[in-house]
């Protein structure tokens, strides 16, 4: 009787360990974050708050951590892999100490493979939120005119949370991978801001708005 109970803790145990970190998901999107104001805001990221993400990424990388929303298969590993190794290119350019510009691209590049790789699992998670919802339907694959405004806005989006840390939680979706969700959100152009209520119920769009969209979407959040 005592081993059953004993092989029932430890089989509990274990799922316990595979069970999906949000904490640690969010935890590295507020690091991406950080560092996306920064190039926002034309500086270079401290070293300090880079060397926070190569640990962080490198935890993802674990077995352990596995996300029931996403495959968790060779599939997931290889793109973890394949984001760790774009973070790494980065890390050489950063040591190197080029422009900012010239960062600014090469991170964006491992900042869009975040999002395509964990957006729809915080997508998930922003719709249990009882707060004001912004989701933000940037794109992986674009020209450069529009890869570098889904940006800019992403790192718009970021500021103005840290600004009203209480006022609302957001999601980046990569449209270039979830024809689902351009479907289900009638998404036609790139990027696209929807305001969503603490219910879900959409109550602003933003298309294609390069001009002060933080105090569009400050306005709404406010009404």
């Amino acid at each position: 009787m005592l081993i059953n109970i004993l092989t029932t803790i430890l089989i509990f145990t274990s799922l316990i360990k595979t069970e999906p970190s949000a904490d640690l998901i969010k935890e590295t999107r507020e690091k991406f974050a950080q560092i996306n104001i920064s190039f926002l805001e034309n500086n270079t990221p401290d070293k300090s708050l880079v060397n926070e993400l190569e640990k962080l990424l490198s935890e993802l990388k674990s077995d352990k951590i596995l996300l029931n929303s996403i495959n968790a298969d060779k599939e997931h590993k290889n793109k973890i892999e394949q984001l760790i190794k774009s973070f790494k290119t980065f890390e050489e350019f950063f040591r190197s100490i080029p422009e900012v510009d010239t960062l600014k691209k090469v991170f964006r590049f491992v900042n869009n493979e975040f999002s395509s790789q964990f957006g729809n699992y915080l997508l998930d998670e922003l719709k249990k939120s009882s707060k004001k919802k912004i989701i933000l339907f940037s794109t992986s694959m674009s020209c450069e005119c529009t890869l570098e405004m889904c940006y800019k806005q992403e790192a718009e989006i970021q500021k103005l949370l840290k600004e009203n840390p209480d006022m609302f939680d957001y999601a980046v979706v990569d449209y270039f991978t979830n024809f689902d969700l351009q479907s289900k959100y009638e998404i036609g152009f790139i990027p696209t801001v929807v305001v969503l209520d603490s219910k879900n119920k959409e109550v602003k769009r933003i298309v294609r708005e390069e001009l002060e969209i933080n105090k569009i979407i400050l306005g709404e959040l406010n009404e």
